[in-house]
């Protein structure tokens, strides 16, 4: 049984093809688009400018007490040689 194809090339089609693809200009050699990547460099920046912001308003608050020193100090086992070793060495 023989099957007809749906489509056909002209006769000397793919003869011609070459010359007729290098007759087309290139549009990409010689220039760079570089819209595309300032954008995402400006986006990247904004998104980290953003998030600077928003970790310094969450991290800042008030400075610790005296008492709250004295109870982390206590609880994390420092001894007072190691806090006066500290202090004469700043």
């Amino acid at each position: 049984m023989k099957t007809k194809l749906p489509y056909s090339t002209p006769s000397g089609y793919f003869d011609s093809l070459k010359s007729r693809l290098s007759e087309i200009p290139d549009k990409s050699k010689g220039r760079f688009n570089f819209v595309p990547y300032f954008a995402l460099a400006v986006s990247f920046a904004l998104l980290v400018m953003l998030g600077n912001f928003i970790l310094t308003k969450s991290t800042a608050s008030q400075p610790a007490s005296d008492q709250e020193i004295i109870e982390y100090l206590i609880d994390s086992g420092t001894t007072l040689a190691q806090l006066e070793e500290a202090v004469y060495n700043y």
